[in-house]
């Protein structure tokens, strides 16, 4: 069977949009990005540029290093998630997140595991001077975010060194066995504590704490997180923020008895 030819730009392109695309071709083929470069390529001013990419990385599809370039960020790298079930769990989760958001006066997240990520699937934002950003739809490695190390947590230490000690064309290059043995400890940790904290590991300046939820089979199957101001944190996490998360897991884990989200390789 032919490939099809590819499509002529349509009339009604979105400029602004088609623009943000072409960025993305641009970091997925170079592998680094500066403004002046990204700005030359687009035919664009400096300042478009630089707003476009900056819009790019806090969707998780670019970061940049302390030198101002811009490289492919892990949502970039994010295949299709295909999970049909993460709908309903959303919906279920939703109306939990927006009261444990009020309670605490904190952005709530609720986040599944994709292998050696974590995709949040939703965030409700505390109403207040002190919200962290909305990460709706944001791709974060598992082992950094609150909440993608309480779902490795759950995993079995064999299951762990398939994630993150393979290699070869197309794998992940993994941890050496060092940082492989620091990971299993810390997740030890995680998992004897019931919770697991992100001390400005994925963004500067923000802390997060998360909880793994589990379903009717014991499963692990996302998680719950509250993110903070790094500044706020530490006065809150204890006797604040871990009471109403383990609270806010237990309804989800009452509403899952009696739902079936018929998932499959989940956590894969």
């Amino acid at each position: 069977m032919r490939n099809p030819p590819l499509p002529e730009r349509p009339s009604s392109a979105v400029g602004s949009l088609d623009r943000g695309l072409r960025l993305l071709q641009l970091l997925r083929d170079y592998g680094s990005l500066r403004v002046m470069d990204a700005a030359a390529d687009l035919d664009i001013s400096r300042s478009s540029a630089h707003r476009l990419l900056q819009t790019l990385a806090y969707r998780g599809f670019a970061v940049q290093d302390e030198s101002h370039v811009y490289f492919p960020g892990p949502s970039l790298d994010a295949a299709p998630a295909r999970l049909a079930w993460t709908k309903t769990f959303r919906a279920l989760c939703q109306p939990h997140l927006e009261v444990l958001s009020r309670r605490s006066g904190e952005s709530a997240n609720l986040m599944v595991r994709v292998r050696d990520t974590v995709r949040f699937l939703g965030t409700v934002r505390a109403q207040s001077v002190y919200a962290t950003n909305d990460r709706d739809g944001v791709v974060m490695p598992a082992h950094r975010a609150s909440g993608g190390k309480a779902l490795l947590a759950t995993l079995p230490e064999e299951e762990l060194r398939q994630l993150y000690r393979r290699s070869g064309p197309g794998g992940n290059p993994g941890l050496d066995e060092d940082e492989f043995r620091s990971l299993t400890k810390s997740l030890a940790q995680v998992s004897a504590r019931g919770f697991a904290v992100n001390f400005e590991e994925t963004e500067r300046g923000v802390a997060a704490v998360g909880v793994a939820i589990n379903d009717r089979a014991g499963h692990a199957v996302g998680a719950v997180s509250l993110s903070s101001h790094a500044a706020r944190f530490t006065g809150l996490v204890d006797r604040t923020f871990i009471p109403l998360l383990l609270d806010t897991r237990t309804q989800i884990e009452k509403d899952l008895m009696i739902i079936d989200l018929d998932i499959r390789d989940h956590s894969k």
